[in-house]
């Protein structure tokens, strides 16, 4: 399973193990993560575990949520990605992961029904 390793703005870092299938990331203390930073919302983020992908979700957090310094709505994460919730700074720890990028191929054409404008009609 993948860790988040922490480095809050208060005490040293330390290394939380992420569970099937979500984390809760917040300052409330129901989350699975819990940050202790008045910049982080109550209720966050949220990382979604789908083996082979985790992806983190803001849940309309006040501060966002930044990976790799661009903030974002949702994102799939790969081993060594940066999270920035509040002032905290989290290394997303999977080295056991299959991939390290993932890009998006063009589709080849537009999708839906496929009309034949050459055949009569029946």
């Amino acid at each position: 399973m993948p860790n988040l390793l922490i480095q809050g703005p208060y005490g040293p870092a330390y290394l939380v193990a992420l569970k099937a299938p979500s984390n809760t990331v917040g300052r409330a203390a129901i989350n699975d993560v819990v940050l202790d930073d008045p910049r982080v919302s109550r209720f966050h983020a949220v990382l979604n575990i789908d083996e082979p992908f985790v992806t983190i979700e803001d849940l309309a957090s006040k501060n966002g949520v930044y990976v790799n310094g661009q903030r974002v709505s949702i994102d799939v994460l790969t081993h060594g990605d940066m999270l920035t919730l509040g002032d905290c700074h989290i290394r997303f720890v999977a080295e056991e992961q299959e991939y390290s990028h993932i890009e998006a191929e063009p589709m080849p054409s537009i999708p839906g029904p496929r009309v034949d404008l050459g055949r009569p009609r029946k």
